[in-house]
């Protein structure tokens, strides 16, 4: 079976005692940290990986891989070589699945078979872009052990993505990567503590009813390392298939006692943390411009109506710091303070929202971490009180965590209640500046490279206690008077915790409806293609829209159902494989003239959360994969008219294509077939060439209907559609041009 692991659990320490007898003392480092130097890896091939973005690619192959490497030809090097070329072709070999056996033997040839591959399935690639992904990580390097981690995915258009991961630990001087033997003395003793553990990790799993059988027997990790505090386990989905993800937790040194065979590594020295500094902030000059957010203000109805009366305002405090690198930089906690903005609020206004706030580039110098902090502090303005009126929750959060969000601080009076207001702060996507309702913006969930969840900065032990989390914030936003509940949204999470994010969301909302069947939605991106690295919330399909047409659009979706047991079915008809619901779901997705954005899972019962994760998958790829051949088939509708249109045959550089009901409007530059610019003096459009007012644009309006597009106008040489015209005479929805304006 396929390994398909997703980096699903935080990687923490839980308390499992195994022997009181006392830990063995930690060895002082042997020699120097290992000097490990990048081996990059970055080819692209297709006709478009350098014309388009990646949500607009549609032939292109990339191979991005940084691996670690040791120079020399000592045996660590060699060692280290060994294990990362054996990842490496795991990930190729199951990209590429030669069904002929003939796999390749080397990362060079993986790559060359990887890029002919792409090549021989060009126009079948149901997303338009290959990809072949590596990073890793040093978990421990204190000269005598090196624990490494490699982590990425492979994906090849119409399969699911493979997102895997390894972990191994050598002796630096022998180069041996080390076994169970070399780290235990007895792995049956550590084999108890390991199952404690998983039970403890996926405590949601075993209340449902799982258990280790005959037919799933438990064993140690495949995949497991040295850290400074014990010995860290990840067990992939295949170890524990009928868990669905990944499950991974730390051994502490002192819970393995006695049976540990080796002296416990040292632990390390803090050194400054590194960030990827063009993520988090824009920089001007020698300014850190901070990333937006907003805080909204919710007090209760007595705080309301109290606050009110009194006239009084309400003061949302930011304060900005981080831990510095050297001691003389510290307060008396240890921590560098180095902005503070407050701003007040007052009428009806409870949104504060900070933006354009800066510091100079020299303090960021003086921090491990550059992440930075914010720790928001509310409370009254004191205009008709010497005393603080109310009793505010807080916020907490890094940088990666508050940019571009909107942090919901709850408020009582404190003569309502005088303890500390613990109510969870949620955080929503950042809206557009002057939106003043939450009700329809999407929770926000946020997972960290390291598999970390958090929930408006808050870290989530484990998906138990986002339950509860989401449990309280759900019950909290009845009680402030919510309409509606909202739907939930993931930042940085891969495929498999998007897909657990979702099933635990899904239980608590049905949880509060009282209900056995649920709809769970898919977590496909927008119909606008231009879905990034982030998930975007599921959105319901699009309502029918007027048409020129005597057909009637199609807008329903196709039934997709899963029993008890682990059937699934599509429109009635029993699937064996997840492969097969892919597969028919995209060619049944293609009979409609709207391709929805998500296709509900209908469910009865106790579901497996594992199958529901797989189906998910396979949904979101299988409407991918429809949606990119509705994409292809509308370009070269539209080559076609510009072709006829100038009188030569063209191709075309596709700047923006979007969707609203069965419309698209696409943007494109006309191209001569060898990819040179078209020479207009040699067109019927010689004379607006020649104007001075013309444009390279070529601007198309399409429709679906009765399995085909048709163009119903195109404009050469324009920068702007003609929108009000577009909109009158071909009823087109004024949304779908939103973006271009």
């Amino acid at each position: 079976m396929r390994n398909l692991s997703i980096v699903f659990a935080s990687l923490f320490t839980l308390a499992f005692a195994f022997s009181c007898k006392p830990v063995q003392k930690k060895a002082a480092t042997d020699g120097k940290p290992v000097t490990l130097e990048p081996r990059s890896i970055r080819q692209n091939k297709g006709s478009d990986c350098e014309k388009q973005p990646d949500s607009l690619r549609t032939d292109c192959a990339i191979v991005d891989i940084t691996a670690p490497k040791i120079n020399g030809t000592n045996a660590l090097s060699k060692s280290v070589d060994a294990w990362v070329d054996r990842y490496l072709l795991h990930q190729i070999n199951w990209a590429i699945a030669s069904e002929d056996g003939n796999e390749p033997k080397t990362v060079e040839d993986g790559i060359k078979q990887f890029f002919t591959n792409h090549a021989e399935n060009a126009g079948s690639i149901s997303s338009g872009q290959y990809a072949l992904n590596c990073t890793h990580e040093e978990l421990l390097n204190d000269g005598k052990y090196l624990t490494l981690m490699l982590k990425g995915y492979a994906f090849t258009g119409g399969n699911r993505v493979l997102e895997d991961v390894a972990i191994a630990s050598f002796d630096v001087k022998t180069g041996k990567q080390l076994t169970w033997d070399d780290l235990v003395k007895n792995q049956k003793a550590l084999l108890r503590i390991a199952q404690a553990k998983v039970q403890e990790t996926r405590a949601d799993a075993f209340k449902e009813g799982f258990a280790f059988d005959k037919e799933e027997p438990f064993a140690l990790p495949l995949n497991y390392g040295l850290t400074s505090d014990g010995i860290l386990m990840h067990y992939t989905t295949g170890e524990i298939y009928q868990l669905g993800g990944t499950t991974a937790f730390t051994v502490n040194f002192d819970e393995l006692g006695q049976n540990l065979k080796i002296e416990a590594p040292a632990a390390p020295i803090e050194e400054p943390s590194n960030v990827d500094l063009s993520e988090l902030y824009e920089m001007v000059g020698d300014s850190v411009v901070i990333p937006a957010f907003e805080v909204e203000v919710w007090e209760t109805a007595k705080a309301a109506a109290d606050m009110k009366k009194r006239k009084e305002t309400v003061i949302v405090s930011a304060m900005f710091s981080g831990f510095p690198i050297h001691e003389k930089d510290a307060n008396e906690v240890g921590t560098l303070d180095f902005l503070a903005k407050d701003m007040e609020l007052s009428g009806t206004n409870r949104i504060a929202r900070f933006e354009g706030l800066k510091f100079h580039k020299s303090v960021l110098d003086k921090l491990k971490d550059k992440d930075i902090t914010l720790l928001i502090n509310v409370f009254s303005g004191r205009k008709s009180s010497e005393d603080n009126l109310l009793n505010c929750g807080i916020v907490d959060a890094k940088a990666s965590t508050f940019k571009n969000r909107r942090f919901m601080v709850n408020c009582n009076l404190i003569a309502e209640s005088t303890e500390s207001n613990t109510t969870h702060t949620l955080a929503f996507a950042l809206p557009e500046k002057g939106t003043a309702s939450t009700d329809k913006l999407p929770l926000l969930v946020d997972c960290s490279e390291k598999g970390e969840i958090s929930l408006a900065g808050i870290l989530v032990k484990d998906l138990d206690e986002l339950k509860t989390m989401l449990r309280a914030s759900l019950d909290n936003l009845k009680r402030l008077g919510f309409k509606t509940t909202p739907e939930i949204q993931t930042s940085g999470c891969l495929m498999g915790m998007q897909g657990a994010v979702r099933d635990v969301y899904e239980e608590v909302k049905n949880e509060k409806k009282g209900g056995k069947t649920t709809v769970e939605k898919g977590s496909e991106p927008t119909n606008t293609d231009k879905a990034k690295a982030e998930e975007k919330p599921a959105t319901k399909p699009a309502p029918p829209t007027k048409t020129t047409s005597t057909k009637p659009a199609k807008t329903a979706y196709p039934s997709i159902t899963l029993s008890e047991k682990g059937d699934m079915t599509l429109n009635g008809k029993k699937l064996g494989t997840f492969d097969d619901l892919r597969k028919q779901l995209q060619a049944s997705l293609l009979t409609y003239d709207i391709i929805p954005d998500d296709v509900p899972i209908q469910t009865a019962g106790t579901t497996g959360m594992g199958t529901r994760a797989e189906m998910r998958t396979e949904i979101a790829d299988a409407i991918k994969g429809a949606k990119w051949l509705r994409k292809k088939a509308a370009i070269a509708a539209v080559t076609a008219a510009v072709g006829k249109t100038l009188g030569t045959e063209v191709q075309l550089e596709v700047v923006n294509y979007q969707t609203s009901g069965n419309f698209a409007f696409l943007t494109a530059r006309p191209k001569a077939t060898d990819g040179k610019a078209i020479d207009y003096s040699k067109t019927p459009l010689k004379a607006e060439a020649a104007s001075g007012k013309f444009s390279d644009k070529a601007l198309a309006l399409l429709q679906y209907s009765n399995g085909a597009w048709k163009v119903l106008d195109n404009k050469i040489g324009l920068n702007l559609a003609p929108v009000d015209d577009w909109t009158k005479r071909h009823k087109a929805p004024k949304t779908l041009f939103v973006a271009t304006k």
